[in-house]
């Protein structure tokens, strides 16, 4: 991502990039409709240069920089963030080209399988503060899962906003960290919104979701210094258990 004034910039492969910005377009509807959320607008696409442009949406804060800072308005912006994905879950649909599913160990039930945000982390989270609205950025898939899927299981985008609650813990603060109480308000909100899932199938999804957390800390501790990467590992190992407990007690 670049940015060129008022636009925010992505290259990259054509195809993916249509992808993108039929679900940000979409989502971008959504959002105005339920009025939880909003979405940058698509100001162009060049499939024949691989560039895709958005406006460029300033003073962002995301919903882990808000964490950090200890912000009060966090708890109610995470019950909006789960009822955003809700009606994400709820109302995106793309053309049936556009479908592509995430690998098999996402694989759910008919109730389970929608049009997935791909990569819904608390850094795409964000709330704006000129409006005082949430917004939610980078409608691509993540690149654990190779940036391709966009249908699947739920549990992936909510597994996925979880973890990243969890392993977002600034290194100096793990041990005063509140991820279970930070994700508890996102589940709430969630719940309510779309009543009649009963998000009881957490734990099913769970191990996935922990083997491509492991591969990703991997991952980012090599961009790190011989020096931080040992810290850097320790802290995620640290609230990888911690996830891993706290899934244990969610109702199966």
């Amino acid at each position: 991502m670049e940015f060129v004034g008022d636009i925010a910039r992505k290259t990259g492969d054509p195809s993916l990039l249509a992808v993108e910005a039929a679900k940000a377009s979409r989502a971008l509807e959504i959002g105005r409709d339920c009025g939880l959320f909003g979405v940058p607008r698509v100001v162009n696409f060049d499939a024949g240069a691989g560039v895709l442009d958005f406006e460029r949406l300033k003073e962002l804060s995301t919903l882990l920089e808000l964490a950090v800072r200890r912000d009060g308005r966090l708890p109610e912006l995470l019950d909006k963030a789960g009822r955003a994905l809700a009606a994400i879950h709820e109302e995106l649909i793309l053309p049936e080209e556009m479908k592509h599913e995430l690998p098999p160990a996402w694989a759910g039930s008919a109730d389970d399988d929608v049009f997935i945000h791909g990569d819904f982390a608390c850094i795409n989270v964000c709330f704006h503060k000129p409006s005082g609205n949430l917004v939610i950025l980078d409608f691509s898939a993540a690149p654990m899962v190779g940036r391709t899927p966009t249908f699947g299981s739920r549990y992936f985008d909510i597994l996925l906003f979880m973890s990243s609650l969890f392993h977002g813990a600034p290194c100096a603060r793990v041990f005063g960290w509140d991820a279970g109480g930070m994700v508890e308000a996102f589940l709430e909100g969630y719940g309510r919104a779309s009543s009649e899932t009963k998000l009881n199938h957490l734990k099913d999804y769970a191990p996935e979701m922990f083997r491509l957390q492991r591969q990703n800390i991997r991952n980012l501790s090599k961009q790190r210094s011989p020096i931080r990467a040992p810290i850097y590992i320790s802290c995620q190992m640290f609230m990888h258990t911690r996830f891993r407990s706290f899934l244990r007690k969610c109702e199966s």
